[in-house]
């Protein structure tokens, strides 16, 4: 039996490993026997027809297509394109775990799988391919013709892997880090090629702009002896010089980051690591936070979101900004780049909050910032509330432009506040003369094409 994996072309300025499909491969391969191709049609600028060749020449028996929010229209394109050529088709991924429906009724695809993907993959295998009555699989035939599944209450995720140390090692022969421009998640990165390890899946957070913890059963993370070992293979096989771990909250358990430290440590891994994908301010103190910077950690993400406490409250952060301050302030004294993300938009936004958080993040002793408009992801708990009062528009970047708009804001008035803040923010002369620094020639032209999607050159 044979499987193609496709990640579809799209407009970013991040090319990275898709690990969950390298999950899904590997996956398939031990415990189903499976023969798997991927095709990542972003890293290597494939067309629609470019997909069609490789899968006539492949001819497998399933195709899956990996589909988030930010890539929807292509993925649609890609799966009715392979669909009219005959391939049996499903797609899976956060979004049509929320939005299956519509996606099936887009896409022309066979299924959708709503959940993690393993064990649905592996009973597909097991049934050749008959997706009827698996957990978490579902036609078009088997959902309501209506919206009530932008919610997600109506429809049963697939079964999950509880103990993920049974998920082999990701397909990496297929798709090495190397192979990849240095073009990193967190945008500047000192190592190429850059590793890729996530830890843990699920994060406890209710935060209302966030689908994660609706996406993912329960917390489960893997040990620190099975995380070891594939940082050690991709060390000694794939040549990496940089690590990051993509977790959604690396130092969730203070147990066992220090833990991971001191296995870092004891094992002589001296490369340099990072958490792009960001960390709560509240589950890092000074001992954690110095034993991450001695075993290597030399960037710390925060997911800061806004300075004004109300907003904070409003979008159940269970942060305060002062505690978020605390943080960064610990990090910064132990060396660490300190990085954090802010979104404009949310419920509460108003001009005044918005200048609040720029003063907020330029006398920060913040070292690099992110600023976002707000995008309402499906599955999260704030697109559930507003879904009466906005539609999603697949027709922009996924990053440049507010899905919704809070009482007397513009958009115009979010993206000129956005445009701001990163002119405010970098220019000062340490963080800018730091930031050209870590800046290497070979990822010049994708941070320009960030600068382009941020709006920062646009004329109003």
């Amino acid at each position: 039996m044979k499987i193609l994996f496709v990640i579809p072309n799209f407009d970013s300025y991040v090319l990275a490993p898709p690990l969950g499909i390298l999950w899904l491969s590997s996956y398939a391969k031990k415990y189903a026997n499976a023969e798997t191709k991927i095709v990542d049609a972003l890293r290597d600028n494939l067309s629609t027809n470019d997909i069609i060749k490789i899968a006539k020449e492949y001819n497998p028996d399933l195709i899956g297509i990996h589909c988030l929010t930010a890539f929807y229209k292509q993925t649609i394109e890609t799966s009715r394109a392979l669909k009219e050529e005959g391939f049996k088709i499903y797609i899976g991924g956060v979004h049509p775990t929320f939005m299956p429906y519509s996606t099936l009724k887009d896409s022309n695809a066979d299924f959708v799988v709503c959940g993690e993907g393993e064990i649905p993959l592996l009973k597909l295998c097991e049934n050749n391919f008959n997706h009827k009555n698996i957990q978490g699989v579902y036609d078009l035939e088997s959902l309501k013709d209506d919206d009530t599944q932008i919610d997600g209450e109506p429809i049963k995720k697939a079964e999950t892997v509880m103990d993920l140390n049974t998920i082999p090692m990701p397909d990496w022969e297929q798709l090495p880090p190397i192979s990849y421009p240095h073009s990193p998640h967190a945008v500047i990165a000192r190592g190429n090629p850059i590793g890729i390890v996530m830890t843990s899946r699920g994060c406890p957070s209710r935060c209302t702009f966030c689908s994660s913890n609706n996406f993912y059963k329960g917390i489960r993370q893997r040990s620190v002896e099975n995380v070891i070992e594939e940082v050690k293979y991709q060390i000694k096989h794939l040549g990496i010089r940089e690590l990051q771990f993509t977790d959604d909250n690396l130092t969730l358990k203070k147990e066992y980051i220090i833990e991971l430290c001191n296995a870092l440590l004891e094992n002589d891994i001296k490369i340099p690591w990072s958490t792009p994908n960001g960390v709560r301010a509240d589950k890092v103190d000074k001992e954690v936070l110095d034993l991450m910077k001695k075993s290597g950690c030399y960037l710390i993400d925060f997911g800061i979101e806004s300075a004004n406490n109300q907003i904070l409250k409003n979008i159940r952060k269970g942060e305060t900004i002062e505690e978020i301050d605390l943080a960064i302030n610990l990090a910064s004294e132990t060396g660490m780049i300190t990085q954090g993300n802010f979104i404009f938009g949310l419920p509460g936004e108003t001009k005044e909050t918005m200048q609040e958080t720029i003063n907020y993040a330029v006398n920060s002793k913040l070292d690099r910032a992110g600023f976002f408009a707000l995008r309402l992801l499906p599955g999260s708990d704030l697109s559930r509330t507003l879904k009466e009062k906005y539609e999603f528009n697949y027709d922009h970047s996924f990053i440049s432009k507010p899905d919704w708009l809070p009482e007397n804001l513009t958009e115009e008035e979010i993206l000129r506040t956005i445009q701001k803040a990163y002119w405010q923010f970098y220019f000062r002369p340490r963080r800018l003369w730091n930031l050209l620094n870590d800046i290497p020639v070979s990822q010049t032209k994708y941070i320009l094409k960030a600068m382009i999607n941020y709006h920062l050159f646009k004329l109003w």
